[in-house]
């Protein structure tokens, strides 16, 4: 085992990479592909996925721990490699050490002090990293946003180990809001490089979207489908949850797996697509985005600009060449995806493919079915299911501008899709445009398919929270009360007739076996009688041939 360096303020038997005493190391594919922007001489802080830091140039690499265990593990991981120098310690130690090139702390600030060691606030922290940043050099840093949709969403989260001193927002020195952090990096000399917004959760985001993308009010659409597509929304870590080391495990709405075994999802109190589509609608994904990373570079002081200082700028300027930050970094069906400014204008995809700007079906039905324009709402769902995009969610489909279709997502059964449809309609309390109780028998007809026997079964057609399974308890708890009482009001038409039936019959029966009723019949027996015989005496009387 390579040799690990300890600094002071090391705790022995302390992990934040097991996920024993917290949410584990900050991870995923996304995070590794913007660490392209490393280059030089690299520090890396807090606890971070060992994967990640093999995305960073092993040539002179420094990774800072708080816990000795953890240390040891990285240790061993690179003894191999000669560049890679694994610490142990509290950040203030830190101080005085020759500058670097590139300071990676994609985790956030809150996770860097140990208890033998000072205890440090976010404004201390953060300035203690920027001191060690030469001028020229790159800070790439994470910041949990305390009101962000992974915390309106969920419970609040358990107290674990790792929040011994964590003041989080009630700490004064910490800005709030993207815009504030922009200002502290400005404040401290730094030129904002990119700030990415991250979805669906701070420790292991399956998207990150630059702000300025955010702003695009041409890409509602196409934004709607990022952040409603489960594989994103799906992978939403559960603060407190035991992820093991390395492992993408702690969902909401999938049970995480610790080291003691299979952990509970945490239930949400209401659906985050439908939160996350409303966001984008009114332009604010990004003040709501559960955490945001800044890119900064360090300014030169121009008192102390040397031909030294200008000669390790250049350096790292032709080490840079072609390092630009994509300005999106998406899971996409299994696979992760840039998205990039096209010089012509617009977005495009790392593939050339460009990324389309509209609404979405959804957006478009629920429009034209507030205006009651029914022949739109016909034509949108005809249109939809006539096509190559039928089998697509209508919440992952951007209708352009100039009329063309383009499918977000993987095809499914298109009676699904329908009855997805009318649960999230009926979810967003919708359900009153339509028919009630028909709601995805008329959508599939209005498309133009043949309802089959079950497609008004909604259930389990959309992942929704504590809020849609309210609005369904309160909508199935009104139609029962209604069929409640359509049947009480049957009941009691049943017997006041039964009544007047009864009533009736004993008027007959009384009116039967009376003696003038007698009489009649004798008349009418009579009358009968004589009809016939004149009958029989014409017949006879009528002369034959």
């Amino acid at each position: 085992m390579s040799e690990v360096h300890l600094l002071g303020g090391e705790m022995l038997g302390w992990s934040d990479l097991d996920g024993a005493h917290g949410p584990g190391p900050v991870r995923g594919p996304g995070l590794a592909a913007l660490l392209s922007v490393a280059s030089g001489r690299t520090l890396v802080v807090g606890p971070h996925d060992p994967q990640l830091l093999d995305a960073l140039p092993s040539a002179d690499l420094t990774v800072l721990v708080r816990g000795l265990p953890d240390a040891e593990s990285l240790a061993d991981r690179y003894a191999d490699r000669s560049g890679v120098r694994v610490c142990c310690g509290g950040p203030e130690k830190l101080a005085g050490t020759a500058p670097y090139d590139t300071v990676v702390a994609l985790d956030g600030l809150e996770r860097l002090d140990s208890v033998e060691g000072t205890q440090l606030t976010w404004g201390e922290a953060f300035d203690l990293l920027v001191s060690v940043l030469r001028p020229g050099g790159r800070l790439l840093l994470g910041a949990e946003n305390p009101l962000g949709l992974h915390r309106l969403l969920a419970a609040p989260p358990p107290s674990t180990d790792s929040d011994w001193a964590a003041l989080g927002e009630y700490d004064d020195t910490r800005p709030a809001g993207p815009a504030r952090l922009r200002a502290r990096l400005t404040a401290s000399g730094l030129r904002i490089g990119g700030v990415w917004a991250v979805f669906p959760s701070p420790i292991a985001p399956a998207a990150l979207l630059d702000t300025e993308l955010l702003a695009d009010p041409d890409l509602t659409g196409f934004l709607q489908a990022v952040l409603g597509d489960p594989a994103v929304l799906g992978n939403q870590a559960v603060p407190g949850d035991r992820a093991v080391h390395g492992d993408g495990g702690g969902r909401t709405g999938d049970p995480g797996t610790g080291r003691d075994g299979p952990v509970p999802a945490a239930p949400l109190l209401a659906d985050p697509a439908r939160l996350a589509g409303s966001a984008v609608r009114n332009g604010i994904a990004g003040e709501l985005a559960p955490a945001w990373v800044l890119l900064g570079e360090r300014l030169p002081d121009p008192l102390t600009l040397t031909d030294q200082t200008v000669a390790a700028r250049a350096h790292l300027a032709d080490d840079r060449t072609g390092a630009v930050p994509p300005a999106a970094l998406l899971m996409r069906d299994g696979r992760l995806r840039e998205v990039r400014r096209d010089p012509a204008g617009g977005w495009r995809f790392a593939d050339g493919e460009a990324v389309p700007s509209g609404r979405t079906v959804e957006d478009l039905v629920v429009a034209a079915a507030l205006r009651r324009d029914l022949p739109a709402v016909r034509a949108l769902l005809t249109t939809w299911q006539s096509g190559a995009v039928a089998g697509m969610p209508a919440d992952a489909v951007v209708v352009t501008p100039a009329g063309t279709w383009h499918g977000l997502s993987g095809a499914t059964e298109p009676m699904f899709v329908l009855r997805r449809l009318a649960s999230r309609l009926i979810d967003a309390g919708l359900a009153d445009l339509w028919p009630a109780g028909e709601l995805a028998a008329m959508l599939t007809t209005t498309a133009g398919r043949k309802p089959g026997s079950s497609v008004d079964d909604v259930s389990g057609a959309a992942a929704g929270g504590w809020r849609e399974l309210l609005v369904d308890r309160d909508r199935l708890t009104r139609e029962l009360s209604e069929a409640r009482a359509l049947q009480d009001w049957y009941e009691r038409t049943l017997t006041e007739r039964d009544d007047e039936m009864k009533r009736l019959r004993r008027i007959v029966a009384l009116l039967h076996g009376t003696p003038t009723a007698r009489a009649g019949r004798l008349l009418l027996a009579g009358a009968r009688t004589a009809r016939r015989t004149a009958r029989s005496a014409v017949r006879r009387l009528r002369p034959t041939d």
